[in-house]
Order: C-alpha cells, then structure tokens, then sequence
C-alpha cells in the first residue's frame, strides 16, 4: 500500500480540487430530488397482484379510492346537502379522477306504473324537513347505500375514484384545495391510500429536515469529545457530508426519488462516513515521532489503507445484499444508492482526508514512539480480565444466543401503512372513524371472467358475495348481480337474479349507460368486478384473509362453472409485501455472510480465521433478532433491513481487531500482550466509532415514521453488541483456543528474535 498512499499525496492537490468541484456539481443538482410515497409501487411491475391491479384500473375507472367523509348533526340537513351537491359537482372536474359518488348522484331504481324508473337518489335538494326525512329513511333502508352513509345518518363519503396511472398523491392534494376551498358545514375526514400517501410525503420531508441536522450535531460532539481538537471533528466529518451530497445528488440526476426508506440514507452516511474518518485521523495521531505532515500522512494511509478499505467493502456488500436479495423495488434502491454512498464515503475518506492530513502543520518535534491513545495500565488490565473470565464469557455468549434463538420464533410481520403512522396522527384516527361506519377503506377487487348475462355466473357471483360477507374483515361487497336484484325487486319480480337470459340482457340494457355499471361490467359483459372494502389488520390477518378467499376461489373453479375468479386490491398486494419481506430477510442475510466470510478468510488467510471473525457479528444479529421477539418488534420494510446492515457494518470491528492483531502478534511474546496493545490502540478507534455510529442511527428514535424509530433502536444495540463482542468475547475466544494460524504467527517472530540475538 505504499505505492497508493505515496501517489495520493503526491497528487493531492488534484484530489482535493477534484472532490469539491464535484460537491459543487451534485450539491446543484440535489434541488430536483424528488419523493414517492405511493406504497403500491413499492412492489415490481411485473408482480402479479400489481399487474391484476393496473388491468382493473385501466378497465374500470381506477383501482384507488380517495374517500372525503363528512360528519355532522345531520347529514339530511338541507344546507349539509347542498354542501355535498356542490362538490361532488366541483370534484368531478378535477384531473385524474375517473368517477365520483355520492348521496347526490349515487343511482336509484324505482318501480313506476311503466315499469321501472333508473335516475339519481336526488334529483333536487328539498327545503322541507319532511321530505328530507323521508330520503333519509328510504336511504337508510337500502344495502345499496351503505358505502354511502353510516348507519346513525351523521357521516357520509364522496368516494373519488383516481385513473390508473395518474400521480395519485397530486391528485389527492387538489382534492383537498377544492375540498377546503367549499368551506364544508361539518367535520371533514380524508381517508384512503391517496390522502395517506400526502401525510407520509410530509413525514419523509420533515424527518430529512430534522434528523439529518441532528445526526450532524450528533456526529460532531462525538468527535470533539474523543479527539478534543478541531482536526478531529471537521476532518472525520468530510467524508460523510461529502458522501451525502453526491449520493443525493446522483439519486436527483437518475430521477430516483427518495422513499420511506431511503430518506435515512443521510443518517446512515453520515454515522458511517465518519467511522473512516475516525480510523484514519486516529492511526495519524499514534505517529508521533514523525513530525512532518506529509511524511506522517503517507505512513499513516500505508499503514490503515487497507482495513478501512476491507471494512468499507464489507459495508457495501451488506448494503448490496439488498438488490440480490430483495423482492421491493424500494428496497433494492436503497440497498444500489447506500452502497453508492458508502462507496463515495471510503473513497474520500482515503483521498481527501489523508491529503488534507499531508497539509497540516508541522507539530512539535518529540522523541517518544507511537503509544497508543488509551493508557496502557487499562488496556493490560482489561486483557487480564478477560483471560481470567474467558470461560464464563463463554458460556454466557452461548447461553444469550440459546436464548434469543427462542425468542426468534416469536418476531411478527408487518407491512400495513396504516401501522408506520404514530397513533395521534390524523390518519390513524380516520381510519378509526372509517372502521367503526364503514368497515375501513382497503379497497379488495375480485375479477369475474365470465358471461355476464349468463344466470349461472350470476348465481356464483351472488354466492362469492356472499362469501365475502361472511369475513369478520370484509365490508359492503358491491357487484352488477346487487343492481340486478334491485331492479328485479322494484319490477314485484323479488330480489334475486332472473332465471333466463333474456330477462337479464333486458334489465342490463336498461342500465348500460350509467356511471356505476362502467364501473362494475366491461363493455363485453365478459367480465365483472365485486369490489368490497376491507379493514386494515395485521398483516398475519391480511394473509389468512387473502388466503380464505383464494382456497374459495379454486374450490369454485374445480366446478366447471363457466366462471374465474382472481383477486387483487390492497390485500393481496400487502400479503406481497409481506411475503417478500421474509425473502429479503433470508436471502439478504445469506449473501452477506457468506460475503464477510469471504473478506475475512482473504484478510487473515484462513478458514478458521474466518470463521472466528464472524462470531462476534454473528452473536450480535442472533440476539438482535431475539431481542425482536421478545419486545414485539416485527419484521417491516425497516428492520427487515438489520441483517444486512449488522452484518456489512458490525464486521468493520473484527477487520481492524484482527489487522491490528496480527501486525502486534509480530512484535508480542504472548497473545496476551499482543491484545492488549490492540485494546490500546484499535480498541479505542473501534469504541470511539461505534459511539458514533450507534449514536448517530439513535437519532431515527426520533423519525416520525415507526418503523425508522424500531430500526435506529435495532442499530443503536447493534454497534455496541458487535463492538462489545469483539472486544470481549474475540479476545476470550483467541486466548482460549490459540488459534494455529494466529500461533504461527506469533513462534515466527520467536524464532527470528532468538535468531537475532544469538
């Protein structure tokens, strides 16, 4: 590493210029940064319940619903009415909305002298208190408006159905600039994933605002309390506020927005990018017998070049543990543009802050040799603990890990939006209000392949209805057989489907050309949809639901009914989700390890070197995963990010530990004495940088989302376990079993000592 470390400084100049001008570059382009909080598109385009989901869209008018609710004394007041009449009227004008519905202009079917009477449930708002009673009662006794109105008559929605395709968080917006513009008399509510996905826009904005400021602030505390001088806190901190800049400047350039997840990725850059720092500027202060800036600089990137750069590229691979092993298209973004980061973050680290190093100037003159930063008297000390307790060490470590492979069984699954929000927020509590009236306002699609006007298809279709209301968690399915029941009934023909074909084909000709049969048959009358709504649940609920209505649907299709049924909507989609949550998990997790495991057999030569490396991050992820179970932490889109990240950050320790523990075994008599001049010098970086880190990612405690909150706790125990257990229990292993490629070392440097002397 010489040669690198000699050209580095030798060319400094140019990297530093180099390195701003490109700050400079992506600091300009960062202003286009974009943010997509549209949870349906975290999945793949090319997922089936995704696929399904748009064909609905692009046939009936949309497959996202975005729900204004009223509440008031009354909702047949005459003035609360006309409230409503006005902007459904005005909601229909805004872009990107395929339908709207409500009480005044949701269809009616009446039997007249001639027959049978299709028009609007109010044609005109009466002023009379009587006559307004007399819809509310007739109303209220229909199941055909109980999507409509609750059953107290004090909430009523208009339901806004978006087209496929469109910007559904900027249509949401203009919703509610008309909404608000009407200056309802009422309580007004906005529910449904459009409206959700404005509130997580305006998290992920506020969490940017605060929490990267804040791991900023952090970040430099912590390295003004462990290097107390100013060239200990702003050149660690370079790196990581460089890195920040060029890897958001990248994502605006690629127009990659941020996401839910992906909005830590400033936190992350700056605990990380400073933990290089920190390693460098330290191993520079050990140097104190070189007093020339330029001489020290190059000894120092010759000497900690190469396990910073092992430690970076183990960062990275867990990071890219996500792309090869994630089914989330958000997922595997942040896991492509952290590793980016990190990327950006080693490489300044190990051009632009040795160069700045080289430029420093010149300290006092002084004979004494490099000692390390702590004290030596501590560091024998703790290495003696550790030697005299190493078998209970041991067996603890073993008996934690015993214990959290219990409580791994018991980690949950979640992946509902609706549990990312803190309980007192507005979206939390409309949902409420949506559950108790309406059952909730997940919106559930079933497609029906089938000859519409076939009796046989409608009768399944009337028996997969009410299949459907038998679930605890399905509310006011809604198909083309409920309209044809109605306008069989209002004909004195009864509410069920007609026995022939031809009385079908009539009755649909007579409503052909109304808003809602768009909605519910296509054109063909091939196909139909029952749309029902579905409150929001645990995602083990979500996927034994989803699961219920699939083992129906194949029990009907073994039949041979001339009918298909598939479903999709939110459901499906989020049982998705939470299938490839565990996925990601398993095969993120493996790639990583079996990634360090790799670094580590490169780095100490051996197997069995490997092996002993991993131990301390492998004990860390077990307990971590414990600790999970047993406090109730699920596996989300956030944590499920854990593995991969303890795995590439936690490794870091055991990389510098066991480099520095080989250059020491060279110069040691015992393995003790070479540890504890490891735990002198690289144990103080690896304390000072795990502070850091920890620190740093504690800092999402405070993120407005949940699952960023369970994340920063999950790193923050991470470090200090995976530092903790380098530093403790790879030291007890190494003195227990004096490992053959670690002894080789140290009788080598015997011998050639004995050979020196005679």
């Amino acid at each position: 590493m010489k040669k690198y470390s000699h050209f580095i400084i030798k060319y400094r100049w140019i990297f530093i210029s180099l390195t701003f001008a490109l700050t400079l570059f992506f600091a300009y382009s960062i202003k286009k940064i974009k943010i997509n909080s549209d949870f349906t598109s975290y999945l793949p385009q090319t997922d089936e319940a995704v696929k399904l989901a748009r064909y609905i869209g692009d046939k009936y008018g949309g497959n996202l619903t975005a729900i204004v609710a009223i509440e008031s004394a009354d909702i047949f007041d005459y003035e609360v009415l006309k409230d409503i009449y006005n902007l459904t009227e005005k909601l229909k004008y805004v872009e990107g909305i395929s339908y709207v519905t409500s009480l005044t202009n949701t269809i009616d079917i009446k039997g007249t002298e001639e027959g049978i009477e299709i028009g609007k449930l109010i044609n005109e708002i009466p002023e009379d208190p009587q006559e307004l009673n007399r819809i509310k009662n007739y109303v209220l006794s229909k199941d055909l408006y109980k999507n409509l109105i609750s059953s107290d008559a004090k909430i009523t929605l208009i339901l806004c159905r978006l087209k496929e395709g469109v910007d559904k968080e900027s249509v949401a917006r203009e919703i509610k600039k008309v909404v608000e513009a009407e200056r309802i008399k009422g309580k007004v509510y906005y529910g449904g994933l459009p409206f959700q996905m404005i509130d997580m826009n305006k998290l992920i904005i506020d969490d940017l605002k605060i929490l990267t400021p804040m791991v900023g602030f952090v970040m430099l505390v912590i390295l003004f309390l462990s290097f107390r001088n100013l060239k200990g806190v702003i050149i660690p901190f370079l790196s990581a506020g460089f890195s920040i800049i060029w890897t958001l400047g990248l994502m605006a350039i690629l127009n990659i927005p941020l996401t839910i997840i992906s909005n830590t990725i400033p936190v992350i850059l700056t605990a990380i990018g400073t933990a290089y720092g920190i390693h460098i500027v330290n191993k520079y202060n050990e140097i104190l017998f070189i007093t020339d800036p330029r001489e020290r600089a190059e000894i120092t990137l010759s000497e900690i070049s190469l396990p910073v750069f092992l430690a970076g590229i183990t960062t990275i691979a867990g990071f890219l543990s996500f792309i090869y092993g994630s089914y989330l298209t958000m997922i595997k973004e942040f896991g492509i543009f952290t590793s980016v980061g990190v990327l950006f973050s080693l490489i300044i680290s190990l051009t632009l802050i040795p160069s700045i190093l080289s430029l420093l100037k010149q300290g006092k003159k002084t004979n004494k040799v490099s000692k390390p930063q702590l004290d030596k008297k501590p560091a024998v000390k703790i290495t003696k603990l550790i030697s005299k307790l190493k078998y209970p060490i041991l067996l603890f470590s073993i008996l934690i890990v015993l214990a959290s492979a219990i409580g791994i069984f018991k980690i949950n699954r979640e992946v509902s939006i609706l549990e990312y929000f803190k309980p007192e927020t507005n979206v939390r509590a409309t949902e409420e209000m949506l559950k108790r009236n309406f059952g909730g306002s997940l919106p559930l699609y079933v497609l029906v392949k089938g000859d519409v006007q076939d009796p046989q298809v409608l009768q399944e279709i009337k028996k997969v209805e009410d299949f459907l209301k038998s679930l605890e968690d399905v509310h006011n399915p809604q198909s083309i057989v409920d309209i044809i029941e109605e306008m069989n009934h209002v004909m004195g023909e009864g509410r069920k489907i007609p026995e022939t074909r031809e009385k079908i084909a009539n009755l649909i000709f007579l409503i052909e050309g109304e808003e809602i049969f768009n909605q519910l048959v296509s054109p063909d009358k091939d196909e139909a949809i029952i749309q029902a709504m579905v409150t929001y649940a645990s995602s083990n609920k979500i996927s034994e639901l989803v699961n219920k209505i699939q083992s129906y649907f194949n029990s009907v299709s073994d039949k041979g009914n001339n009918v298909k049924f598939e479903q999709t909507g939110m459901p499906l989609i989020y049982k998705h989700l939470d299938d490839a949550i565990i996925k990601s998990q398993i095969q993120s997790l493996i790639f990583a390890l079996i990634f360090v495991f790799l670094i580590m057999i490169f780095q100490t030569g051996s197997i069995s070197g490997g092996i002993l490396g991993i131990i301390p991050v492998s004990l860390t992820i077990a307990v971590i995963y414990g600790f999970m179970g047993y406090y109730g932490i699920p596996l989300d889109i956030a944590t499920v990010l854990i593995a991969g990240v303890s795995l590439g950050m936690g490794i870091d320790y055991s990389i510098h530990f066991m480099n520095r523990l080989k250059v020491e075994l060279g110069q040691s008599y015992s393995f003790e004495e070479a540890i504890s001049k490891v735990i002198g010098t690289t144990g103080v970086a690896i304390l000072i940088n795990a502070l850091s880190v920890a620190l740093g990612f504690a800092v999402l405690i405070f993120a407005s989302v949940i699952p960023l909150q369970r994340f920063g706790i999950l790193i923050l125990l991470t470090m200090f376990l995976s530092s903790g257990a380098t530093l403790i229990l790879l030291p007890a292993i190494i003195l227990t079993t004096k490992p053959k490629f670690l002894k080789k070392m140290l009788c080598e440097t015997e011998v050639e000592k004995v050979k020196t002397n005679a």
